[in-house]
């Protein structure tokens, strides 16, 4: 007995529909954006990162809004510095499907000091498409520092 090519088309567009309504409402909320440090550096500076927020989905993110501070930054010596903290700001109206977008962190104090340890707290606020809730990420972003307490990569926790 031979399938009709009607009911054939009925169960693909069914299947193609049940398939776009995962990818367009399910993902969003399975997949949160993903924050990408340069894993590796030469003549990296404690003093600065940059990141790039990348859309893992198909679907845009919108009104995307980071802010970034200094949680940790201890000289070799032991001595925290405490004026570091300076509060940097970055928005994006979108992000593509499948894109990213760079950004900046930042200390306000001019390291002169060998630095043993640094670390950043990120904070990205989003709208996905095609929910209209903000979620909120907040990210770590801690320096790689060799024998030399010289910063050699970054790292998310």
């Amino acid at each position: 007995m031979r399938r009709s090519g009607l009911g054939a088309g009925i169960r693909l567009a069914v299947t193609l529909s049940i398939v776009a309504a995962v990818v367009f409402f399910a993902f969003p909320i399975l997949f949160a954006p993903r924050v990408e440090v340069p894993e590796k550096v030469q003549y990296g500076s404690a003093s600065s990162v940059m990141f790039q927020i990348a859309n893992q989905n198909l679907t845009p993110l919108r009104a995307v809004e980071y802010s970034c501070e200094v949680s940790r930054l201890v000289l070799t010596s032991g001595a925290a510095v405490r004026d570091a903290n300076v509060l940097n700001r970055g928005r994006f109206p979108r992000i593509a499907g499948r894109r990213a977008a760079l950004g900046r962190c930042q200390t306000g104090y001019i390291v002169t000091m060998p630095v043993k340890a640094a670390e950043y707290k990120l904070t990205v606020t989003y709208t996905a498409y095609p929910w209209t809730a903000r979620k909120v990420l907040t990210v770590r972003i801690a320096a790689q520092f060799d024998a030399k307490n010289e910063v050699t990569g970054w790292k998310t926790d």
